[in-house]
């Protein structure tokens, strides 16, 4: 016991420091372990336990890409859910203007029951390329369960003109 005591008196701060490292390699370990690792849910959390309740049925994708693509004014269009996030995008011919595909994509929206319109967020994509007519166009819209429209986002790129 009096070697111990020794051994205490003489090395006390290297013991100390020597503690507290252990203590911090294990924190370390821990925290790495957990963040790389994880605890195996799911990587949306707990958002959608309740996606049973809302489902969407196969025939209601194929009815809304079908009632899209009857329009003279659409080439194509896809649909897909990710999550609570449902992605359309919208393939217009080259001379549809931007407002007209808009307001294509906003009435679109009537297809949707209020069910799934309080449950799931819905993206746009609107693509029109550029023919001899018309410039073209690239736009994002989104339409949020808590908005009551569409939020647009226009990604085409706008020239500024020079002053002479």
């Amino acid at each position: 016991m009096d070697k111990l005591k020794e051994i205490w008196g003489k090395y006390k701060i290297l013991i100390v420091l020597g503690l507290i490292l252990i203590i911090c390699f294990i924190a370390i370990l821990f925290v790495t372990v957990s963040y790389f690792f994880g605890s195996g849910e799911s990587v949306y959390g707990d958002r959608l336990e309740d996606i049973e309740d809302y489902p969407i049925e196969d025939t209601f994708v194929s009815e809304y890409i079908a009632n899209l693509e009857s329009d003279e004014m659409i080439n194509s269009a896809t649909f897909d859910v990710k999550g609570r996030v449902i992605y359309v995008t919208i393939n217009f011919v080259g001379d549809t203007s931007l407002v007209e595909a808009q307001s294509k994509a906003a009435a679109s929206l009537e297809q949707f029951s209020e069910n799934l319109l309080s449950y799931y967020d819905i993206d746009f994509t609107l693509i029109s390329e550029a023919t001899e007519n018309s410039e073209g166009f690239t736009i994002m819209g989104a339409k949020n369960v808590a908005g009551s429209g569409i939020v647009w986002n226009n990604n085409t790129p706008v020239e500024s003109e020079e002053e002479s």
